[in-house]
């Protein structure tokens, strides 16, 4: 299970060529190895084991969505305070193709989600009127925990958004839960205001990726590539800079997670302060200046 892909490494952790298969084979490489040792170090084996088990779930332990994707919470001065989670994706994640791949699963309480009205049969998710945008996607519904059959329990417009509910007197009950995810989608949308996913996994592969790639291994020892007309610069800087936004986003997570076990100790019993203690310690600020 990866929680990221190819089409994280943008902006400031741009790595070039993702596209070729080449490159895009060695980012995944690198994604299945670091990652899960970057969450190991982050939430301690405990926590890790727990979490890639809950996230294994359907639907995920929501514990762990809100670890995954953030929370607000308060924090020790009686403030909102906002982890933003692992990953920050509201949109859908694209892959090194331009295609829609991956949109995270969503939590609906009937009454308080937008589009969801107690005692109806029908909720329009056009991104209309506060809604959601489902269309172009095929949702895998849940009421509660209980799987619902397409075209028996409900049907799907997957281009006007409309989902119905089939059974005669079935409606969305009062506050009734539901649990939505969403099947893979891979052709392509049009949609140019999509920001692009950003999260502390992919600083902390970004990481090694950039020092393993600094030289190349030849029969003769390692070296360094050059091309005409340029001059081979350090990596470091921009190691150093992935590095340290990780460190900061590590910071809030601990935060968080200090925060959420003052309140309640059994939300999180796998976390502990030694965890903490270790997270910061491993992923201390790094000096640019080399």
């Amino acid at each position: 299970m990866s929680f990221i892909d190819a089409s994280y490494f943008v902006g400031d952790l741009t790595i070039p060529n993702s596209g070729s298969p080449e490159v895009a084979e060695r980012i995944s490489w690198y994604i299945q190895k670091y990652e899960p040792l970057f969450l190991q170090k982050l939430f301690g084996y405990p926590l890790y084991k727990a979490f890639v088990a809950g996230m294994s779930n359907t639907p995920p332990d929501q514990r762990f969505l809100d670890i995954l994707y953030g929370k607000e919470y308060t924090d020790f001065q009686d403030r909102i305070q906002l982890w933003k989670g692992l990953i920050v994706t509201d949109t859908p994640v694209f892959t090194i193709a331009g295609n829609a791949s991956y949109k995270k699963p969503v939590y609906i309480a009937v009454g308080t989600t937008a589009g969801f009205t107690a005692n109806t049969k029908v909720a329009t998710l056009d991104g209309t009127n506060g809604t959601d945008d489902w269309r172009g996607w095929t949702p895998i519904l849940f009421r509660g925990s209980a799987p619902l059959t397409p075209d028996v329990d409900y049907s799907w417009d997957i281009a006007t958004g409309v989902l119905t509910l089939l059974a005669l007197n079935d409606v969305f009950g009062p506050a009734e839960k539901f649990f939505a995810q969403f099947d893979q989608r891979t052709d392509p949308i049009n949609a140019p205001d999509i920001t692009p996913s950003e999260s502390c996994i992919a600083g902390y592969v970004y990481y090694w990726y950039r020092r393993g790639n600094a030289t190349q291994t030849t029969d003769f020892g390692e070296v360094v590539t050059t091309a005409e007309n340029s001059i081979n610069a350090s990596p470091r800087k921009k190691i150093a800079a992935a590095w340290n936004e990780m460190s900061g986003w590590v910071k809030q997570f601990c935060a968080f997670m200090e925060a959420t076990q003052i309140a309640d100790p059994t939300i999180y019993p796998e976390w502990t302060l030694p965890d903490e203690h270790h997270a910061l310690k491993h992923f201390g600020f790094m000096n640019p200046i080399f």
